[in-house]
């Protein structure tokens, strides 16, 4: 990849005026905190007028997706509602589903992730069960020994243990940090001996979900973000197109060094909206 290059890398994608379905990683290619990245205001109404589906996408499973839906709105954002966000607790709900009949869960997750669930017609287990048809483990920030203590019963018992997110730490202002799911989910590898199969970026399941829910052909349906490994490597996963922005976490250089070869490389959002809407 020379290092003068920009825009298309791979010549076999679609053009970004034939993408039908963007599906947009938030903070780095929307917002940088509280801050609009410029041009991302305009892109997104370009795509209301147009009817183009779009759809925010988190690997944050502990909040409520109108959690997000309030985010946008702050953000400045008009005309969000809960089906234009996407979780890695919705990726959950659909491989469950997909993996069982009815499936009998045992969640350790937050509340709001629990309303999720439930909402969506999944059987909720309580922490004296002794058997499950899964024992999942969310970003979850009310956990405690007892949950561990279950979780530890039934993957040891041969429960498919499975988690919503890959993620070591959930970034906090001022350089802080909070344990985040994988991290959780190592002690419990740590004392069963059992790896838990992750869902949410950068596993094809995501994928597998984003064209569930939206009909939309995977040659036409596009993963913009600024993190090669979890927003550009979700795509190559999952054979859609994977536009890397240049706004947030990632700089060319990383992209010529790193073997993650996104489809287009853009400065930010405001490129795509000057090829579809300019």
């Amino acid at each position: 990849m020379g290092a003068e290059k920009r825009g298309k890398v791979n010549a076999g994608a679609v053009d970004l005026q034939e993408i039908e379905c963007f599906v947009l990683d938030m903070d780095g290619t929307i917002n940088l905190g509280d801050r609009l990245i410029d041009g991302a205001k305009e892109y997104i109404e370009c795509m209301q007028q147009k009817g183009t589906q779009f759809y925010f996408f988190t690997n944050n499973s502990s909040k409520a997706p109108l959690d997000y839906v309030k985010k946008l709105e702050r953000l400045g954002f008009t005309g969000m509602t809960r089906k234009h966000i996407m979780t890695s607790g919705d990726v959950m709900i659909h491989y469950l589903k997909t993996h069982g009949s009815d499936p009998k869960v045992y969640l350790a997750g937050t509340p709001e992730l629990e309303v999720q669930f439930r909402e969506a017609g999944i059987t909720l287990l309580g922490e004296d069960t002794q058997t499950a048809d899964f024992a999942v483990l969310g970003f979850d920030t009310t956990f405690h020994f007892k949950k561990a203590d279950t979780l530890c019963r039934l993957v040891s018992g041969g429960v498919p243990f499975v988690a919503t997110n890959i993620d070591r730490v959930c970034p906090l202002d001022g350089g802080r940090f909070w344990p985040d799911c994988a991290s959780m989910a190592s002690m419990i590898t740590y004392a069963t001996g059992v790896e838990p199969k992750f869902v949410g970026k950068p596993f094809k399941e995501t994928v597998d979900y984003i064209l569930s829910k939206t009909g939309m052909e995977a040659q036409k349906t596009a993963m913009v973000g600024d993190r090669l490994y979890t927003d550009i490597k979700t795509a190559k996963n999952g054979g859609i197109v994977g536009i890397a922005v240049l706004s947030g976490e990632i700089s060319y250089g990383d992209i010529v060094e790193g073997d993650v070869e996104p489809d287009y490389i853009l400065d930010s959002v405001y490129d795509i909206y000057r090829a579809i809407c300019g």
